[in-house]
């Protein structure tokens, strides 16, 4: 598929935000695999798929550590099915905030279960969780998991914890062509579009164009506004970036992710847009993410940097507008790509508070299987959903992005907990959907290096503070880039970025991520 599926010098093994994202994940999607059965499962391989017999239910507290999550507790048809093959409920507590975890785990006041995306380090220590390939030798020995994801998850003590989701290897998706990547799309107003003679867009010079000709004929008009989190996303992807942490592969090294040759490229360009007055200056003070929707569906703005055109069109119509807009579905450089290196998104811990172990180890081998991802991600297969068998994807039968009918039915969400990239990205494929032929696009950019992904600092060390005070220094210069007054000055800022990063200490930062990544590399 053209440049997709490339790796980046390891063997490319296992997969990456949105996410989603966040996916990216939109955050992302997924953890399926461990299996012996030829699926992209992340799975117990032998779990049963036979109802179970009639048996007390075991009540079990879930701390989900997100306080945005949706679903406030075990309710819904969806949540039901899962008790009845399992034999598990759960309590929940959503977090009130991002303190509260900290907070539990320093008073040794944990529940039953934790699922987080976040101080997974902390989570991952034995005084705190069980070790999960020990409860598993022990409890569940048919619960299989592939080598990748045991890679991808195993700590410095030689144990893995959990298995977390939003991971899937380069040839799971490479075996689910259907399967579409969280990916930052760009929308354009229709019919604009076609007052101008729809004009060739094939490449970023193209989109520059458009936009010139946009200011020129509409002068009161924003040519481009971006989602307040995620400015710039969709150029990025189209120059094979990383957004915003993390390391990139220079000659074998783990560097700082804005040396990546490209980034230069892409400040230019987003500052070009700023100076020719393509974008505004108000974009970057924004006080909400629906601040840029609110131009889009006032028909203030053409282009929607983050526009999802088969979200945005039913509300122009409900507000009885008379445009549309329309997927930008193409990517536009060859040197486009998503770094889809990393180790998943969020994992569900068993900490060592259990009330019974045993019940929750086996109730995350169903929610790892095939089987049990499925139930938890689109419902009742037959009811909720079907199976097509020549295309390989699942076909709804409700509104599957009703966020109501999703607390209603307790579905997508409670899937999240062992599901794989690529089974949480089957369901974002509709045929007659424009972000699913964005999504197809992307998908010819995705790159794979889950060693790389592995680095990330850790709380409490002297490399997580250097890079948050290097990530603290970037937000604010990063502006500078963005608006200066000529390329010269773009450029100048963006040299002035990197010197103050080697002042905090970059230097150290990337000796130790180029030792790490050298490490984990050896899991693959």
């Amino acid at each position: 598929m053209g440049k997709v599926f490339k790796s980046t010098g390891l063997i490319a093994l296992a997969l990456m935000l949105l996410l989603t994202a966040c996916s990216g994940g939109n955050k992302g999607n997924n953890t399926n695999e461990a299996t012996n059965a030829p699926t992209n499962s992340a799975e117990p391989t032998n779990a049963s798929t036979e109802e179970p017999a009639e048996k007390e239910i075991v009540e079990l507290d879930l701390f989900v550590n997100m306080s945005w999550w949706p679903l406030k507790d075990w309710s819904g048809k969806v949540p039901e099915e899962i008790t009845k093959k399992t034999g598990v409920k759960l309590n929940i507590q959503v977090a009130a905030d991002d303190k509260q975890l900290p907070l539990l785990i320093a008073s040794g006041d944990l529940p039953d279960l934790v699922y987080t995306a976040t101080d997974l380090t902390r989570m991952a220590d034995s005084d705190v969780s069980y070790p999960l390939n020990e409860l598993i030798e022990k409890y569940a020995p048919d619960f299989k998991i592939s080598q990748e994801r045991i890679g991808v998850n195993t700590m410095p003590d030689g144990n893995f914890y959990t298995v977390r989701n939003a991971f899937s290897t380069e040839q799971e998706w490479k075996d689910n062509p259907k399967a579409i990547p969280g990916a930052n799309g760009m929308t354009l107003r229709k019919d604009i579009m076609d007052e101008l003679g729809n004009p060739a867009l094939n490449n970023l010079d193209d989109l520059i164009s458009i936009l010139g000709q946009v200011k020129a004929k509409y002068p009161d008009m924003v040519p481009l506004v971006w989602d307040k989190d995620q400015i710039g996303q969709n150029l990025r992807i189209n120059y094979g970036l990383k957004k915003s942490k993390g390391f990139v592969d220079i000659d074998g090294a783990a560097r700082f992710y804005l040396k990546d040759e490209n980034y230069l490229n892409y400040y230019l360009y987003m500052n070009r847009l700023y100076r020719e007055g393509y974008m505004i200056a108000e974009n970057f003070t924004f006080k909400d993410a629906q601040q840029d929707d609110q131009y889009v569906l006032n028909g203030q703005a053409f282009a929607h940097g983050g526009g999802n055109a088969d979200s945005t069109n039913p509300q122009l119509k409900e507000l009885g507008k008379t445009f549309e807009m329309t997927q930008v579905t193409k990517l536009l450089s060859d040197q486009a790509g998503i770094p889809m290196g990393g180790s998943g998104w969020a994992g569900m811990y068993i900490t060592k508070n259990n009330k019974n172990v045993e019940a929750a180890v086996k109730f995350l081998q169903y929610m790892y299987s095939e089987e049990g991802q499925k139930l938890g991600l689109y419902g009742l297969e037959g009811e909720d959903w079907e199976w097509n068998e020549a295309e390989k994807y699942p076909v709804m039968k409700y509104d599957f992005n009703n966020t109501e009918v999703q607390t209603q039915m307790g579905v997508v969400w409670w899937g999240l907990i062992g599901s794989s990239g690529v089974n949480e990205a089957l369901q974002r494929y509709a045929p007659e959907s424009q972000m699913t032929q964005w999504g197809l696009s992307a998908r010819d950019a995705l790159e794979f290096n889950p060693a790389l992904g592995l680095v990330s600092t850790e709380p409490d060390t002297e490399e997580q503070t250097i890079e948050a005070q290097i990530q603290n220094m970037v937000t604010t210069e990063e502006l500078k880039i963005y608006m200066a007054a000529s390329e010269e000055e773009a450029k100048a800022q963006y040299e002035a970025l990197l010197e103050k990063a080697e002042s905090l200490g970059l230097a150290k930062l990337e000796d130790w991520a180029t030792a790490k990544y050298k490490e984990y590399q050896k899991n693959f």
